[in-house]
Parts: C-alpha cells; structure tokens; sequence
C-alpha cells in the first residue's frame, strides 16, 4: 500500500468509502465506474491537485481497490496524497481520452457496463463521443451523483474538518469586518479576509471572498475590483474557508457611517428568517421546510420577490469554480429529501434590489442527531463603522 505524506482520513475510512460505492454499484449493474470529478476522486482517495484542469480518472472495479488515471506530472502528488497504489500515468505525448481507451482495453473491460458521470464538469460531450465510438461493445451507464449522495452524509472525522473550516471562514470575516472604514479599498478588504482566513489555516477555497461596496454590494456574485470604500457605504462581505478541502461559508453586510432605518430592519428580517428556517434543520425535516419557514418570514414582510434564490444548499468538499454542494442537494422548493445527521448546508437568507440593497445573513450548519450545530460565529447583526 501507498504511504502518502499526508492522508486526511485512515485508510479504513477509505476503503469503507469504496465498499459503498462498489455496493452501490452491483446493485446498479456497474461492472466498472469511471469517476472524472476530483472531489470525488478526492473523497475515495486522499489524491489533491490543482492539475484537475487535465483529463484524470479514478476507475473503481467491482472489487478491490481502484485505478489512477493520470499525467505523468502527477506521479509526485499522487504518491504523497492518495492511498491507492495502481496508477496508470500517461506522457504529455499521449492524450488523455487514448489514455483512458488504453486502459480500459488493457484491464479488459471494454465489453463490460462501464459507469460514467454525464454530469461531470471536466468529461467533455465530445470525450464521451469519443469513447463510445472506440468502444462499441462496452454499455455505458449513467451515474452521475453516485458518489455526490454518498458524500451528504459527513462522518465524524470529515465532520471535525468542518468545524475547522466554520472557525476559519468566521475568522476571515472578524478580520475583514475589522478592517472596514471609509477610503480602504475593496482588494484592502479582500486581503484582510485573506489574512484571517490563512491565519486559521484555511487552505485556498473554492471561490474567492466576495466583497463588494457602494451600489455593487446590491449586485449578486460580483466580484471585488478595488473600487474605494466611501462614506455612506454598504459593504457585502460573503467568506468561505476549506480545511482538507471541507468548506463553510458565512455572510455579513458591513456600513460606513450611520445607515437608513430600511439597513437595519432588513438585517432584522434577515435574521428572523435564518431563525425561522434554524427551527427545521433537524433530523427527518423535508429540505424545503427549511426553505418554506425562511421564505415565509420574508414574504410576510412584503420582500418576498427581492428572496431570489434557494435558502441554502449542502456545503462539505469543494474545489473551483464552487464551494458548494449543491448540485446533489438544496434547501429550496420541492426538494423533499429528508435532513439527517452529519449533512452540513450554507443557509443564507437575503434579499436584493439593484442600486438599493443587498442585505442577507447566513452560517454554515451542521445536522446532529438532536437538531443542528452553527459551525460559524460571527455576531448576527448589520456591522456599522462611523
């Protein structure tokens, strides 16, 4: 067996992951998996690298421990980060997908139900057209989202990286909010969250720190581009840290000088709506009670349109372009999926109006067995600086 520098879980946790995914496979009739998401490679191997720009796979077989599919370059960090011995490691003379074909041929499973990912970001339409053009006698089988349910559920030792990752993200955001004042720049406040978030050992997270003053703070998922902070100035700060990769991700508004009564009363409906929605994250609540309560809240106060987006979604390993896990669960309408423990979700009521206000608050939650646990702590309230 591989001996990794640095391995996040035990080797037994591990393999406990691949029995699911094996499990989960023969009752699917998969005869081979094919995994091209690096958090799911990831999740099944301890492998990290910002190489996930060029094709890799993970290749689970029925039984046994699984392949590595990569770049020669990676050979290094596979060897200090994954458990798994058998690598396949193709030159930058050999194209990725001929890399793949090759060693589907050579292992003997290009007549068996191979299980591919239609979802996956980096498996292009044309990759896929490719292989089933190459391999005429293989069936191919969906499983997108095979490994993504299996992932909801933390164990106690990914819950831990968690509440690291919570500690972090609110420390970035104590350290950001500290540096507010009148004349700094946005990139000032950016490397202030930077600065805390490293402080608490946070690695680099799946999006950036978004912080954004003046009429851009009313402006959803923009980005900070140095524009001076002014007199007169809200400020939204969104925070997100990754230990081990594992994210939480809290929200605050800051104000330069002394701000409308409409600020604080919407930074007051805000955080009764994140009450609302606190009351049903327990264990067997349908996701969209959570969603229903805040939306409530909101709606009851005449703001219901300015709601514009799910209340939350699950939150745990993540690289870019996203810290989240929402393509595999939300907490939004019709998602009628039950909470349990060990599933930790970024709950976020806001509400929005362009060149009028972006206000929201938001803390990244973990499911116990008697309720939830607020991995984030930051105080809940509108962070005025005169």
């Amino acid at each position: 067996m591989a001996q990794p520098h640095d391995l996040p879980f035990s080797v037994d946790e591990y393999r406990s992951r691949v029995a699911k995914v094996q499990a989960e496979m023969a009752r699917r009739g998969i005869d081979v998996l094919m995994i091209n998401h690096l958090e799911n490679i990831y999740y099944l191997s301890g492998y990290r690298t910002i190489g996930y720009y060029s094709f890799m796979a993970l290749f689970v077989p029925p039984s046994g421990d699984p392949v590595h599919l990569c770049r020669l370059i990676e050979k290094t960090v596979l060897q200090g980060s994954s458990w798994i011995d058998d690598m396949d490691l193709y030159p930058d003379t050999e194209r990725g997908l001929d890399a793949a074909l090759r060693l589907i041929k050579s292992r003997k499973w290009d007549r068996l139900r191979i299980g591919i990912d239609k979802s996956a970001w980096y498996l292009t339409i044309d990759d896929f057209e490719k292989l089933q053009a190459a391999l005429p006698q293989a069936k191919w089988v969906d499983s997108s989202l095979l490994v993504e349910n299996m992932r909801l559920i933390k164990s106690p030792a990914e819950q831990a990286y968690s509440r690291k990752a919570g500690k972090a993200a609110s420390e970035g955001m104590r350290s950001a909010l500290a540096a507010l004042r009148a004349g700094i720049t946005e990139d000032d406040l950016m490397a202030a969250a930077y600065q805390g978030l490293f402080r608490m050992h946070s690695e680099y997270p799946g999006l950036p720190p978004l912080i954004n003053s003046g009429v851009r703070h009313t402006m959803a998922h923009a980005m900070a581009e140095g524009n001076p902070v002014r007199q007169g100035d809200a400020v939204y700060f969104e925070i997100g840290a990754s230990i081990k990769r594992y994210h939480a991700a809290t929200l605050r508004i800051g104000y330069v000088g002394t701000p409308p009564k409409l600020f604080l009363d919407l930074t007051d409906l805000c955080r009764r709506s994140l009450d609302a929605g606190l009351k049903q994250m327990k264990p067997g609540n349908p996701a969209e009670a959570v969603d229903a309560a805040a939306r409530k809240v909101i709606a009851d106060a005449g703001y219901g349109d300015k709601f514009r987006h799910k209340a939350g979604y699950s939150i745990g390993i993540a690289l870019p372009p996203d810290w989240s896990e929402a393509r595999t669960m939300m907490l939004r309408g019709g998602e009628k999926r039950p909470l349990q423990p060990g599933m930790v979700y970024h709950f976020l009521p806001a509400v929005f109006e362009y060149k009028e206000y972006g206000v929201g608050l938001s803390e990244t939650v973990l499911i116990t067995e008697n309720g939830h646990e607020i991995l984030t702590d930051v105080e809940q309230k509108l962070f005025v600086v005169k």
